[in-house]
Order: structure tokens, then C-alpha cells, then sequence
């Protein structure tokens, strides 16, 4: 069961209050602070602003060019003149800047390509004009999507103004078990705390559950922190951490080792027994409005969200037919994502059309090097280059109105894929099975494959 419990008479400090504490330059009224930030982030749509209003207000002044990354991902490569121009506004910016760019042929989805990279580490600080910068707390860093006029402060100074969130304690305890994903437990916790019910929190998760996922897996359930409206999410980091940053080669500071303390104080705790979470599926226009597959549209379910998705009261999920697939996304897109899709896939073809794109160009040629391309292309599946894709609606597979389409992605609100879509949020495995059968379906559908003697 999950609950929201008392967090009794604690005093001791979380992790994300000694992170917080750390990187606070000076504390202002409002319990608000100046930030000192270690990494700012560009792209090509919001992360353009950014630079010409350096360059027109500010004489192109830059604190620590070192510090800032800038990365084309969400219309890449551009597909008309509007896209062209941010994304050619953005590289020359950076040549003429020397700041370190990952474009076309060498990136993918800023949050993939800035976390394999090696460019956050535990305790810092990153910021970027991208709500889905939450990814990155699974490093331990604090990790917040800010506006434009935020990002170009930080450019200019280093440092931003927060207000301090109220701090959220997501305790999941036991473990997870299969068919059940991380995927699987971000649509359970934005179900538990609603769509805009962490807003002004920040998800500090921890529990013998999250201490035993995968990096990948913690960067998924990371990224879904804003889907239940709070400012971001984080998870204190610990060998799995450390591991995985030493195979980047990435040198971590000595004062990061840290954690909470064992009588931590949190303004909210939710505990969720990791037992009780199963494949997952949206059937509404936020992802809060999830359920187990097997499940129903609630009886209750928001009217409106019911009209857009063509759905009513009671409706049974499982069977649903679909008319896409999509998996990819800063959700779902590493290396360990396309193994779990390519696995459903093998020997087997799909019947709707079905997209599947790579997180970064790095994980690209990990599945090609392993033939994963090859499972997902004999499958009849399309698969591209590194970039956002379909997930946003901007390109490389719009849906048309009333198409509904089974996705690995993180957000479904009405027109996200498309004006008129409708879109089902799913692990990539469910993805795939739904691709095969053309309906929302899981692996355990499948019918078992001949093997030719």
C-alpha cells in the first residue's frame, strides 16, 4: 500500500537541504537564495532567446564560458526556416563563444547527452530552460528547468534566485519486480500525488527500492518529477552513483560524499510499497491519470480529459486499439531502454507504424554496435538518429486528430504529439507489445514464437 505518513518530531537534515545549504551564496528574504550554479544548459528553441539577449543587453558577457553547454535536440536536424534559425542562431553563438556544443551527428536530448557526458556530479547545481532538467537529480545534483530570463542571469553571473521548495520524501520500500519498471513507478507516484500535487516540493526519493535501480532507471523516475507538478526531483547518490561516473571517467568532488541524516526532517513523506506497482498506463491528459493496464478508467475520471481521449467511465484499457508506437524521449531512450524494447520485438512484427529513437548519438551506436537496430527495423519499425522526435509534437511523427498513440514519453497533454492526439504514456516494453498487437497490450499477451526445427 502507499500512503502519505507523519514525519514526527525529525530535525536533522535531507540530503537536498545539505545540497541546498552548499551552493548558497547568500540567503535573501522570502526563503529564497542566491545559487551559485555549476552547469547551464542550451537549446536551440528557448536557449537561442537566451544568447541574443546577451549579446544585445549585455555586450555578450559571459561569467565562465567553461560552465555552459549548448546542445541541438528538439528539432534535430530542423525541418523549416523557423527551426534553422534557431538552431543556426544557437551554434554560432557558441563558435564565436568557444562554448562546448553538441549539434547534429554528436548529441541527442540535452538530458541524456549532459549526464553520459559527465557533466553533473553530486551536490552542483545545473540549470536549464527545459522543465525535464529534473532528469539530472539522479545524480544527486540539484537539477531545475528555469525561464529564460533565469538562464540568461545564470550566463551572466553564475548564480540564479530560488525559492526554496518544501521537500517531499518518496519512500519506496521493498523492491521491484518484473514486468514492473521505473517507468512504471514515475506513472505511480504522479498518480499518488496527483498532477499538481508536488507543486512547491521538491521529490527527494529514497528506500531500499531506489538504492537498487540502475542509473538509467533512477534518471527515468528523475525525469517524471514535474509530471506531479513539483520543481524537480533528486535521489542522494551512493555506489551505483559513484560507479557510474568513475566508468565516465568523470572526476567527482571530495566534499560530495553526503547523505541525510537518519532523522531527516521532510514537509511531506509518501511511502509507497514497491510491491504494490505494476505496468502502468495513462488513459487521461496528464500522467497522473494512470492506472495498472489492467485497469479502468475511473469512474470518476475528469470529464474533460475524458472527451479529448475519446474514452468513458469504466472503459477497459487493456485492447485499446492504437494507430502509433513511439519509444524514445528523455524518459526512455538509454541504452537500457531500446535493450528492454528490442527484446519484446525480436521475431516478432508490428502492426501500427512504430518510431524508435535513441536518447543520444552515443547510445545509438551502443544498440547498433549490439544489432539492436537490426531487431527494430526487421520488426518494420523506423528507426532515427538521436533528438527528441515525436515526443514534443514538433517533428519526425506528429499525430493527426484522434490518432491514439502508445508512448514512452513523459507528457500527454492535449496536443502534445500532435493537435487532436491522444497519447497513452507506457514503459517501453508495453510500448512495444502494443506496437505488435495494435492495442494497449503487455509481453504477457504475446503469443509465443515458432521456433522453425
Amino acid at each position: 500500500m502507499s500512503a502519505f505518513v507523519a514525519n514526527g518530531p525529525r530535525s536533522g537534515q535531507s540530503y537536498f537541504d545539505k545540497v541546498w545549504a552548499r551552493r548558497t551564496i547568500k540567503e535573501l528574504p522570502g526563503a529564497s537564495a542566491l545559487l551559485f550554479v555549476d552547469r547551464v544548459v542550451l537549446y536551440e528553441i528557448l536557449g537561442a532567446r537566451a544568447t541574443l539577449t546577451i549579446d544585445e543587453r549585455f555586450g555578450g558577457r559571459l561569467y565562465d564560458r567553461s560552465r555552459i553547454l549548448a546542445v541541438t535536440d528538439h528539432i534535430a536536424p530542423a525541418k523549416d526556416t523557423d527551426s534553422a534559425i534557431q538552431a543556426h542562431t544557437l551554434r554560432k553563438w557558441a563558435k564565436r563563444n568557444d562554448v562546448r556544443m553538441f549539434d547534429i551527428g554528436d548529441g541527442g536530448i540535452c538530458h541524456v547527452v549532459v549526464g553520459e557526458r559527465g557533466y553533473v556530479v553530486p551536490g552542483s547545481v545545473v540549470c536549464c530552460s527545459d522543465s525535464h532538467t529534473c532528469t539530472l537529480g539522479a545524480f544527486g545534483a540539484i537539477a531545475l528547468g528555469v525561464g529564460t530570463t533565469t538562464l540568461t542571469g545564470a550566463m551572466l553571473s553564475e548564480a540564479i534566485v530560488v525559492q526554496k521548495p518544501r521537500i517531499m520524501e518518496v519512500r519506496v520500500t521493498g523492491l521491484l519486480t518484473a514486468p514492473a519498471t521505473a517507468k512504471d513507478l514515475a506513472l505511480y507516484v504522479a498518480n499518488r500525488i496527483g498532477f499538481r500535487g508536488g507543486v512547491g516540493y521538491m521529490l527527494e526519493y529514497t528506500g531500499e527500492a531506489i538504492h537498487a535501480l540502475t542509473m538509467d532507471q533512477r534518471l527515468t523516475l528523475c525525469n517524471m518529477a514535474v509530471e506531479a507538478g513539483a520543481t524537480s526531483g533528486i535521489i542522494a547518490p551512493d555506489a551505483t552513483t559513484y560507479d557510474y561516473l568513475r566508468v565516465a571517467a568523470v572526476e567527482v568532488p571530495a566534499d560530495s560524499h553526503f547523505s541525510a541524516d537518519s532523522d531527516a526532517y521532510y514537509d511531506a513523506v509518501l511511502v509507497i510499497d514497491a510491491n504494490d506497482v505494476a505496468p502502468m498506463i495513462s488513459w487521461g491528459t496528464n500522467p497522473g491519470e494512470s492506472v495498472p493496464i489492467t485497469g479502468s478508467v475511473p469512474i470518476d475520471a475528469d470529464r474533460s480529459s475524458l472527451e479529448y481521449m475519446g474514452l468513458a467511465p469504466g472503459e477497459k484499457l487493456h485492447g485499446l486499439e492504437i494507430d502509433q508506437a513511439f519509444i524514445g524521449s528523455c524518459t526512455n531512450s538509454r541504452l537500457s531502454d531500446l535493450r528492454a524494447a528490442a527484446a519484446v520485438l525480436l521475431g516478432r512484427r508490428v502492426q501500427v507504424p512504430t518510431i524508435v529513437t535513441p536518447g543520444s548519438e552515443r547510445v545509438r551506436r551502443a544498440a547498433e554496435a549490439e544489432g539492436l537496430h537490426v531487431i527494430f527495423q526487421d520488426a518494420g519499425a523506423l528507426w532515427t538518429h538521436a533528438t527528441c522526435g515525436a515526443c514534443c509534437g514538433l517533428s519526425m511523427g506528429v499525430l493527426a486528430p484522434e490518432m491514439r498513440c502508445a508512448s514512452s514519453s513523459n507528457r500527454n497533454f492535449p496536443g502534445r504529439m500532435g493537435e487532436g492526439g491522444r497519447v497513452h504514456l507506457a514503459s517501453p516494453e508495453v510500448v512495444a507489445a502494443s506496437a505488435i498487437l495494435g492495442r494497449l497490450a503487455t509481453s504477457a499477451d504475446l503469443p509465443a514464437l515458432t521456433v522453425a526445427s
